[in-house]
């Protein structure tokens, strides 16, 4: 039986976390064991003791409890680091996801279809593209549309340069096996691990499949992180620099470990 590690990095998410966490450990996933490992990044808002609370009744998840944030790709990157699953998967604490998408999303490695696996917002049931997913309202309006055309041309700019024809690299949603992820020292702090991820795993020959999943955005109000003036340069520049680093660099093996 395959053994599927889900990490979860937490910070300040005191309105959604119980409920995703119970969601999470509520889902069973044919001829899949599961084991789901917490990173709590010392929250300010009270998120720390509902996850230390929901750990002390679940005393089988795994809970690191951080004591200085240092970015939610830190976060991924000290979960994954305690995982021992064979298939690894990263999962928000927000509910912008639907965890009911990991019985097609698993399916792809029950039948050998792939070895690293995206959850597309921009695909629908039939394959078709879309992209204009954000749908905040108000003053946030401006955001949401800087959101979704920032989207597509960084989108269209990292498959340009890689030769590839993803609709969605920065999903939440990445799935990959053991075996992918030992052959790489991931190294982003912030939302560029989403980027560095794809283009690591894209450099070393392994294109994931895409498969469509269900969305529901929510914007800063409701403690959207992502901040435009912050992590477009690091975007930009984790696109660029492993498009040209050469392949002895992003292996592990090659990289003084």
């Amino acid at each position: 039986m395959k053994k599927l590690s889900i990490v979860i990095p937490v910070y300040n998410e005191k309105n959604t976390v119980e409920d995703l966490l119970n969601k999470v450990y509520d889902l069973k996933i044919k001829d899949i064991e599961k084991e789901i490992v917490i990173v709590e990044d010392n929250s300010k808002d009270g998120t720390r003791e509902i996850v230390k609370s929901f750990c002390k009744k679940h005393p089988d998840c795994k809970l690191i409890l951080r004591k200085n944030p240092r970015g939610k790709g830190y976060a991924v990157r000290v979960g994954l680091k305690k995982a021992t699953g064979d298939i690894l998967a990263i999962q928000d604490a927000d509910l912008e996801y639907d965890v009911n998408d990991y019985h097609k999303l698993l399916r792809a490695f029950t039948e050998g279809q792939a070895k690293f696996v995206l959850g597309s917002r921009h695909l629908n049931e039939n394959g078709d593209k879309v992209h204009m997913i954000r749908k905040f309202h108000g003053k946030e309006r401006l955001y949401a549309y800087l959101m979704n055309f920032g989207g597509i041309f960084l989108h269209k700019f990292f498959n340009v340069l890689y030769g590839t024809k993803i609709s969605d690299p920065t999903t939440m949603y990445k799935l990959f096996t053991r075996d992918l992820y030992e052959k790489v020292e991931l190294e982003g702090s912030y939302f560029e691990l989403d980027w560095e991820i794809v283009a690591k795993f894209v450099r070393l020959g392994y294109f994931p499949k895409e498969i469509p999943i269900k969305y529901e955005s929510r914007g800063l109000g409701e403690g959207k992180k992502v901040r435009l003036r912050r992590d477009v340069t690091k975007w930009l520049g984790t696109i660029i620099k492993f498009r040209f680093l050469p392949k002895s660099k992003i292996l592990k093996t090659q990289n003084g470990k």
